[in-house]
């Protein structure tokens, strides 16, 4: 039985036509493109040598690369094609890419983490991050997949640590700080009533399900913002860029929904529970006090 060798014109085909699939307008003729593709993909496999990320799957890669960065096809060899080799491998599952990821990038990722969040946080912090890099979930697909190479890896990774260190940290402060508002509500003595102990456990599952159902009636764009701002801790400067208005109105937006979701709650519970106009007024504090942890939970991705 003979063995069939593919001619370097069929090769080249693969390659460029794999490129191509992901960046059309690759800018330079096809020999040239073949060329600066095998000379790629020789120098990741050099430097991964026990990873194989597929030469037509790299090509491909490096099309979606060029096409996310704005590079052009002349360019590639410019750019940190080791570590684009190596995200490449990771985006697709490929053996042995998320420890090589690890060995590499595991230690200065988490002294960056650390640096923010604290030795006792580093650990979760961490692993919310290494889940969402490369694991991805219901808000999106794993995002070393946005790497367009501008920069070495290292540098990059450096920036969405300490991004994903301050989201962590903003989430787990105004989750505190809600569970301390929550746990407030002092009496006359100073010292919380047990029947505000009692109403708060007996209504409790009242309370989540209301508020659940709540949210799912508000307007899609009053969810986003409260998620923007409760879960992921953007500014309402920012969230004002967002949506074209100024802080202000932004504020005034974030206002207006946090009021119709405490309206609405506050009405279900009323008939729901059969309460007094005393233990109502308790209550309506209750919801107030639980409401942005509340939020920030039921707008978390599942």
């Amino acid at each position: 039985m003979s063995c069939v060798v593919p001619s370097p014109s069929v090769e080249r085909r693969d390659l460029v036509t794999s490129f191509r699939a992901e960046c059309p307008a690759a800018g330079v003729d096809d020999q040239t493109l073949q060329a600066t593709l095998a000379a790629a993909c020789a120098r990741g496999r050099a430097a991964f040598p026990l990873l194989d990320a597929g030469d037509e799957a790299f090509a491909a890669h490096l099309g979606r690369v060029a096409r996310l960065g704005e590079t052009d096809a002349g360019e590639l060899s410019a750019l940190p094609i080791e570590d684009l080799y190596l995200a490449c491998a990771c985006l697709a599952g490929t053996a042995g890419a998320a420890e090589a990821f690890d060995a590499r990038y595991g230690a200065p990722i988490r002294g960056a983490i650390a640096r923010i969040v604290g030795a006792a946080d580093t650990d979760e912090a961490h692993q919310q991050l290494m889940q969402s890099l490369l694991v991805g979930g219901p808000a999106g697909p794993p995002k070393i997949g946005s790497y367009a190479g501008k920069a070495p890896l290292e540098r990059w990774l450096g920036v969405s640590a300490r991004r994903a260190a301050l989201m962590w940290l903003r989430e787990n402060r105004t989750e505190q700080n809600a569970r301390a508002a929550a746990g407030a509500e002092p009496g006359a003595g100073g010292h919380t009533p047990l029947e505000t102990a009692y109403m708060k456990e007996t209504y409790r599952r009242e309370f989540e399900k209301a508020l659940a159902e709540a949210l799912d009636r508000l307007p899609e764009q009053e969810r986003a913002l409260l998620r923007l701002h409760l879960v992921n801790g953007v500014s309402l400067e920012k969230i004002g860029t967002m949506f074209s208005v100024s802080q202000p109105t932004a504020s005034r937006w974030l206002a207006a929904a946090r009021t119709k979701l405490l309206d609405d709650v506050k009405q279900a519970l009323a008939p729901r529970l059969g309460t007094s106009s005393a233990e109502l007024a308790s209550l309506a504090g209750m919801v107030a006090s639980r409401i942005d942890l509340s939020l920030s939970t039921l707008l978390k991705p599942r």
